[in-house]
């Protein structure tokens, strides 16, 4: 799958899960997500999170919570 450019906040998000990863060796919660990067509701954490999958960042892993894993 080809990777498309992030916009300045979806790389912040993008940036956020990762180190995240790294430190905890599991993927942040929406919650997580939406304090760690100051966004107002975690349904705008949705649509990023979405966004960074269909630009070939992250994949998510169907009916599991905090599976997140980074394409990179």
């Amino acid at each position: 799958m080809k990777k498309f450019n992030l916009t300045k906040k979806q790389l912040e998000l993008f940036n956020f899960i990762k180190k995240y990863i790294d430190e905890n060796n599991m993927a942040p919660s929406y919650e997580e997500m939406k304090i760690g990067t100051g966004v107002s509701s975690k349904c705008l954490i949705f649509v990023k999170v979405n966004q960074l999958q269909e630009r070939g960042w992250i994949e998510k892993l169907p009916g599991k919570n905090r599976s997140i894993v980074i394409k990179v």
